[in-house]
C-alpha cells in the first residue's frame, strides 16, 4: 500500500469491472477524494476498456493492483468477496466491499476480524443509506415513534446475479435500512418466497418482529415486470410513504382543522400531508465521500462490517423461513 499525500487524497482501486464495478469508476473519477489509479477485471477485455476510459491503469493481478493503492473497491461477485476482501486488508488497504458483504456470516467475520488485525477501516456498499430520500426520512423519524413497516422492491428478472437469492441480492437494502431504524433483535421470522429462474428464492415475502415490538414486512421480487422501490412506515402519529425510486418523501398527519366561512358551506380537513424538501444527491458519490471522511478522521461507518454481517444475518433467517414453508 503506497502512503496517502499530505492532502489526504486516496489513491483507490476498482477490483471488477462489471455494471456496479463501472459505476464505482465512473464515481470515483470525478471526486476530490479520491485519486483513482487504475482497475482489475478477470476478463481483462473490460479492465482495459475501462482504463481507456478513464485514462487509469488496467492491472494484470490483484496483487499488483493492491500495492499501488490506499483503498481498495472490491465490485466482484458475492462468492469472492471473502478472499479478495482478505487480501485487501492483508495488503493494508482500506475496503469498500459490495453489498451483501459475504455470502455467509461466518466469510462476513473473516472478512471483519482481517481489516481489524490489519487496522484498515471497512465499509459496506449498502448504497440505500445514502439516498437522499432514506437520509431525509430518518431525521423525520427523528421525532416520530415508528410502529411498522412495509417495504416493496421489485424487478423484472435479468440473469445478472445468480450466487445469490433475491433476499441477498435486492431484499438486503431494505434489510440494512430497517435494522438502522429498528436497532433492536429479532424476535421472530416468517417468510414464503418462490424459486422461477434459479435455484435460489427469486421472490419472497417476510414478516420480521423485533424484540422492541416492532415489526415489518418485506416484499422483494426479481419476477416482477416492473420495477419499484418503495418503503412506507406507520409511526404513532404520523404515516411515512417512501418512493426510493423517484426520491419522494410524504408524511400525513391527522389534524382537526375546521374553517367556519361564516355560512351553511363549511370545510374540514381530516389529514394534512407534509411534502419533504429532498435534495438531488446521487447516492454512491454520498457513499464513498462518507467512507473517505471515515479514513481520515477515524469516525465510525454508518454501513460498517458489522451493520453488513447484521444485515446478512437477518438474510439467512429470512431464507431459513421460506425454506421451512409448507
Amino acid at each position: 500500500m503506497s502512503e496517502p499525500n499530505n492532502s489526504q487524497t486516496l489513491k483507490v482501486g476498482v477490483i471488477g469491472c462489471g455494471i456496479m464495478g463501472r459505476n464505482h469508476l465512473r464515481v470515483l473519477s470525478t471526486m476530490h477524494e479520491y485519486d483513482l489509479v487504475g482497475c482489475y477485471d478477470s476478463i481483462k477485455e473490460s479492465a482495459d476498456a475501462q482504463a481507456s476510459l478513464y485514462g487509469i491503469r488496467s492491472f494484470e493481478s490483484i496483487d499488483e493492483l493492491l500495492s499501488s493503492v490506499d483503498v481498495a473497491h472490491v465490485v466482484t461477485p458475492s462468492f469472492t468477496h471473502r478472499d479478495v476482501a482478505i487480501e485487501a486488508a492483508n495488503k493494508g488497504c482500506h475496503v469498500l466491499v459490495e453489498k451483501p458483504i459475504a455470502l455467509t456470516v461466518e466469510d462476513a467475520q473473516a472478512i471483519i476480524d482481517a481489516c481489524e488485525a490489519n487496522h484498515v477501516r471497512l465499509c459496506v456498499g449498502h448504497v440505500e443509506r445514502f439516498n437522499p430520500a432514506i437520509i431525509a426520512t430518518s431525521q423525520v423519524l427523528r421525532s416520530e415513534q415508528p410502529l411498522a413497516f412495509d417495504f416493496h422492491r421489485m424487478s423484472p428478472f435479468y440473469g445478472r446475479v445468480s450466487d445469490a437469492s433475491v433476499v441477498q441480492d435486492l431484499m438486503i437494502h431494505d434489510i440494512d435500512v430497517l435494522n438502522s431504524i429498528a436497532d433492536s433483535e429479532v424476535k421472530k421470522v416468517c417468510a414464503q418466497g418462490i424459486k422461477l429462474h434459479t435455484d435460489k428464492l427469486d421472490y419472497c415475502q417476510a414478516l420480521v418482529l423485533f424484540e422492541n415490538g416492532m415489526c415489518a414486512s418485506l416484499t422483494a421480487s426479481r419476477v416482477t415486470e416492473a420495477k419499484i422501490r418503495t418503503a412506507e412506515i406507520d409511526c404513532l402519529h404520523a404515516h411515512i410513504l417512501l418512493d426510493y425510486i423517484d426520491r419522494k418523501v410524504e408524511v400525513s398527519r391527522k389534524t382537526s382543522f375546521q374553517l367556519d366561512a361564516g355560512h351553511d358551506i363549511q370545510y374540514k380537513q381530516e389529514n394534512i400531508i407534509e411534502r419533504v424538501i429532498v435534495p438531488n444527491t446521487e447516492p454512491l458519490r454520498a457513499e464513498f465521500a462518507h467512507f473517505a471522511h471515515c479514513i481520515t478522521t477515524g469516525e465510525p461507518v454508518l454501513t460498517s462490517g458489522e451493520m453488513g454481517m447484521k444485515a446478512l444475518k437477518l438474510c439467512e433467517l429470512i431464507e431459513q423461513a421460506a425454506d421451512n414453508q409448507e
